[in-house]
């Protein structure tokens, strides 16, 4: 059995100087600050050159100096000091040793195992703890050769953790994958609907769609010709008896337009000999008009009163003069009349003439059309003799065909190109990753099985949690947890057995317990306890 023999401490924290020589079993009494943690923690730096504070050397001082000596004869001297480099020294009289750090941690198997602070911790800091007392060897090329690259983690972890985060990892690329991969495939069943029944782009990608309406164009142009010659031929009679039709309604809207302007120029006529006419009694009938006006004004003067006599002689006057003013202006319209009339006659005598001439040049233009009719047949007999007729149906049917099938062609090579650069890519990473998944979640079950379990009834699931005979170690009882503590605390130590309890006066009941069991066992106690009021004090607690 490995134990500490011997400790020395000057000037650390809060202890000024101090010797002591534990036993097995070492009780460490004091109030808060007398300097209990103080002496593990000279240990601890001692023994790992971890430090839980920043400054360790006590006020006013320049260096710490730490000693302890094991009961096999090893002696550790280590200087802690703020102006120079710390000082180290291993030596054991009989024997050679290395001084480095790897050496020292040996001897506790990297630290000094505190099980009520272990029970303190939470569940993910207490995991972590047992992970790394399972010792599986892992490098970086088994990484590499197990996922073929070196996927991102934290690779300060434990390999069951770092595990864990590779397969979250590729999980969480696989899940946005996927998704994406869903999304991809949406679109492409979208196009496939828009795109006829089984429709293959190759087989209309080299079709001349160009030729097809050319040949479908040439077929009807030659029927075309071959459809008017044989019109022109069998319509010819029919055609001459149209054209002479509509020569002979051409003849009767000429005669009836001006058959409109005689009509029109006479009723013109007649409405100008009937205004002369009502002009003419207007004339005639102006003596009369005035003689009943001055017979009419006698009777009224008769009537009147002397004084107005003067006054109707000026009226009879004025009546005379607004009589013959219209007589002169009516005979001015009888003369205007007369000479539109003349105007108008002439015009009459014109037609006559203009309707001769246009009905010869609708005979001339009648004889024209006819003759080009005719000589257009001698042509279409030697067309039907020369032009074969085409049926243009399945050119029509086979172009329009290519020409609605070339409309999908986009779309298809779009989806064709989604599926090759898209969709093809990710779903063979997807393949990947499900691969690298499933090497992720086997891989724990592999490497458990190389693994040395530290406690009995300690299991570690594949997804690297801790379970005590099966409950998951956050599930424990007090007692349970603390008891846990303990042999944990037992299979972590290295060859020196060192168990430090602080807190130990909270421990009530357990304090019997755990003191019996220290009887009986290999290691060595250091058991901290506040007490009010009390300096340091260390008792060796005998069997």
């Amino acid at each position: 059995m490995l134990h500490i023999k011997r400790i020395k401490i000057t000037d650390w924290l809060g202890i000024s100087e101090l010797e002591v020589s534990p036993g097995k079993i070492n009780k460490v009494d004091g109030d808060s600050g007398a300097g209990k943690t103080s002496l593990i923690e000279a240990l601890e730096k001692t023994l790992t050159n971890n430090s839980r504070r920043t400054e360790v050397i006590s006020h006013g001082h320049e260096e710490a100096e730490l000693f302890v000596e094991l009961t096999d004869g090893l002696q550790i001297t280590r200087k802690v000091r703020s102006e120079k480099a710390d000082y180290l020294k291993v030596k054991h009289d009989s024997k050679a040793v290395n001084s480095t750090e790897g050496f020292l941690r040996k001897l506790i198997n990297g630290d000094i195992f505190r099980p009520i602070e272990f029970v303190q911790k939470d569940s993910k800091e207490q995991t972590e703890i047992i992970l790394n007392m399972l010792q599986i060897d892992w490098t970086v090329e088994n990484i590499k050769a197990w996922f073929g690259e070196m996927p991102e983690a934290d690779y300060q972890l434990h390999i069951l953790q770092i595990l864990k985060q590779i397969e979250s990892a590729y999980f969480e690329e696989r899940s946005s994958i996927n998704r994406e991969i869903n999304l991809l495939r949406a679109n492409i069943e979208g196009i496939k609907r828009d795109l006829p029944p089984n429709y293959d782009g190759e087989e209309w990608r080299g079709v001349d769609l160009q030729k097809l309406y050319r040949k479908l164009s040439d077929a009807q142009e030659s029927n075309k010709k071959l459809e008017e010659a044989k019109s022109l031929i069998d319509g010819l009679n029919l055609r001459i008896e149209d054209i002479k039709q509509r020569s002979a309604n051409a003849t009767e809207e000429r005669v009836l337009g001006y058959r409109r302007q005689r009509d029109t120029l006479q009723d013109s006529i007649k409405r100008l000999e009937e205004r002369i006419e009502q002009d003419q009694k207007i004339i005639d009938d102006a003596d009369r008009r005035i003689a009943d006006a001055s017979l009419q004004l006698d009777n009224e003067m008769e009537q009147a009163i002397e004084r107005l006599k003067l006054q109707y002689q000026q009226k009879k006057l004025n009546v005379r003069e607004d009589v013959q003013r219209e007589v002169e202006l009516n005979k001015g319209y009888v003369s205007e009349h007369r000479q539109l009339i003349a105007e108008k006659s002439s015009s009459l005598n014109n037609i006559a003439e203009h309707e001769r001439k246009d009905l010869e040049k609708i005979k001339d233009h009648e004889a024209s059309l006819i003759a080009a009719e005719k000589a257009k047949s001698g042509d279409a007999e030697q067309v039907i003799a020369d032009v074969e007729w085409i049926d243009p149906e399945p050119l029509q049917d086979a172009a329009h065909k290519a020409a609605e099938m070339k409309e999908y062609l986009r779309e298809w090579e779009r989806m064709n190109d989604i599926i090759r650069e898209k969709l093809s890519p990710k779903e063979a990473r997807s393949a990947d990753l499900t691969s690298k998944i499933e090497k992720a979640r086997e891989l724990p079950k592999e490497l458990l099985k190389t693994a040395a379990l530290p406690v009995d009834g300690l299991t570690v699931d594949d997804k690297g949690r801790i379970r005590i005979n099966g409950t998951l170690i956050d599930g424990l009882s007090e007692g349970e947890a603390l008891d846990f503590a303990f042999k944990l605390a037992k299979a972590q130590s290295g060859p020196l057995k060192v168990i430090c309890i602080d807190g130990y006066q909270n421990l009530g009941s357990k304090q019997k317990a755990i003191l019996d069991s220290a009887q009986h066992d290999d290691y060595q106690y250091f058991l901290l306890s506040t007490v009010e009021g009390k300096d340091l004090n260390i008792e060796i607690v005998e069997g």
